[in-house]
């Protein structure tokens, strides 16, 4: 049946086609050339640290809301209802401490515009879009490509709540192809989470092609960075005045977050240039 699929996506959407067998590639291939970084990971306390010295918002206070309580349990619900037979192990969702903490930068940064690459079942869908509902402002657009066969589509981001929906735009491909198409539409992003294919070409691209969209106050989280050094070298070069590498609590993978008060575009001209030149 998969294979069946793909041929016929090759068909009707061969850039589609073409981006999963790169990605597939990449992700088998990748190990002979790149190593993994030994990164060193800071206590999560860091992050509301940095948040609060950089941007002078404080995410303590909304970590105690009953919306924040009441969106976990609904997740965790209909996480456990989903069926034996469900497409996408389950390992792949966001990890409740990350979804966490992007309800509460969001609550904090109040956003027009955030996005995400990476949906799966959607937990951090639900806790953004629950966010930006208690804000009353901004939308969420979020990039994913699932599994071949038809049932996949059909579970992408499942556990979003339906009276969430409203300020949600689904885009279905590779974020290869459709976040340039995405960020050109919005024109600027203050959250950006990186959790799709965590390969070093394409956290790689994905930063550089939203780096020069995001617009101050800004914040950054890229997810399971521990294979390969792509988050680091992009903050190396971004120079954000805050960045961080934090361990999550219920999975052994890291979390790379980077702040910006203002603009990168305000960078050398060197800097923006090459970054610009990714689009």
């Amino acid at each position: 049946m998969k294979i069946l699929d793909f041929l016929s996506l090759l068909a009707t959407r061969p850039s589609e086609a073409y981006g999963r067998i790169e990605g597939i590639a990449d992700s088998r291939l990748e190990y002979l050339w790149v190593r993994p970084p030994k990164y060193r990971s800071s206590p999560t306390a860091s992050i509301y640290e940095g948040l609060h010295d950089t941007l002078g918002l404080r995410l303590d206070e909304f970590l105690n809301e009953p919306a924040l309580a009441s969106i976990e349990e609904v997740v965790r619900e209909r996480m456990e209802a989903l069926p034996e037979d469900a497409p996408f192990p389950r390992s792949l969702n966001g990890d409740f401490s990350l979804a966490r903490l992007c309800y509460a930068a969001c609550r904090a940064l109040r956003p027009r515009h955030v996005v995400e690459t990476g949906v799966c079942y959607g937990v951090t869908t639900a806790f953004f879009l629950q966010s930006l509902q208690e804000n009353g402002i901004g939308e969420l657009h979020s990039i994913d490509l699932p599994p071949l066969g038809r049932k996949a589509r059909d579970f992408v981001g499942t556990l979003v709540p339906a009276d969430l929906r409203a300020r949600w735009k689904l885009h279905r491909g590779t974020s290869r192809m459709l976040l340039p198409r995405v960020l050109k539409q919005i024109g600027s992003v203050n959250f950006f989470l990186h959790d799709s294919l965590h390969t070093c070409r394409n956290i790689r691209r994905e930063l550089e092609m939203v780096t020069p969209y995001l617009t101050g106050p800004a914040v950054v989280f890229s997810d399971d960075i521990d294979g390969n050094p792509a988050f680091s070298e992009w903050a190396e070069k971004v120079s954000p005045p805050f960045w961080s590498i934090i361990e999550q609590s219920s999975k052994s993978s890291l979390l790379g977050i980077a702040v910006f008060p203002r603009s990168p575009l305000s960078l050398n001209k060197e800097t923006v240039h090459s970054f610009s030149g990714s689009r």
